[in-house]
């Protein structure tokens, strides 16, 4: 379905897959503050506007009360939407292709999160409060740069960690990591 479909009947609109999206939503706020029961979002950006340096989402996103699961693939992002930590309805997140460093210490906020998936990107280090997000079960941190994998930083109650594709890190950090979460599927 098309933005401009979902607009017919934007109260009734629980699920919203935009793929392909071959322009910048940051000024499109006031068309999704009206998807007040969306339940699902996900974006996925056309390879033509990869390169657009001034890329945005609508922070408006954030005040959509209902929403539980993010898909944000390809986008070309620089940094971590902040505004998504706002979301305390959120239970899955995954945003996948784009050049996100780091993630923000305001993660732990989302406290219902029970997946999430920062993939395919520049992500070097994990937000020291990611420990704090007691319901988060899987992780998957795949394709990124991330060298540290101190077991301190993982919540206790992870059921998996996907880490392939990254190997930046050290066999032995990982051995440990592995030795430490026994419970966790590494």
């Amino acid at each position: 379905m098309s933005l401009s479909e979902a607009m017919q009947n934007p109260k009734n609109c629980k699920k919203l897959s935009l793929l392909f999206i071959e322009y910048n939503l940051k000024d499109k706020g006031a068309i999704f503050s009206q998807f007040i029961n969306l339940r699902t979002l996900e974006i996925q950006a056309h390879p033509f506007i990869y390169d657009l340096d001034d890329f945005e989402l609508p922070k408006e996103i954030a005040d959509l009360k209902k929403l539980k699961k993010i898909w944000l693939l390809n986008l070309p992002f620089k940094t971590f939407p902040e505004w998504i930590t706002q979301i305390k309805s959120l239970t899955y997140l995954m945003i996948r292709g784009n050049d996100i460093d780091t993630v923000p210490e305001t993660i732990s906020q989302l406290d219902q999160l029970k997946t999430l998936r920062i993939e395919n990107c520049e992500l070097n280090k994990l937000p020291k409060t990611l420990n704090q997000m007691l319901n988060l079960k899987y992780l998957g941190l795949c394709e990124t740069k991330l060298t540290d994998l101190n077991p301190d930083l993982f919540p206790k109650n992870l059921k998996e960690i996907n880490l392939s594709g990254s190997r930046r890190y050290k066999d032995d950090d990982f051995e440990n990591l592995k030795r430490t979460m026994k419970r966790t599927k590494i």
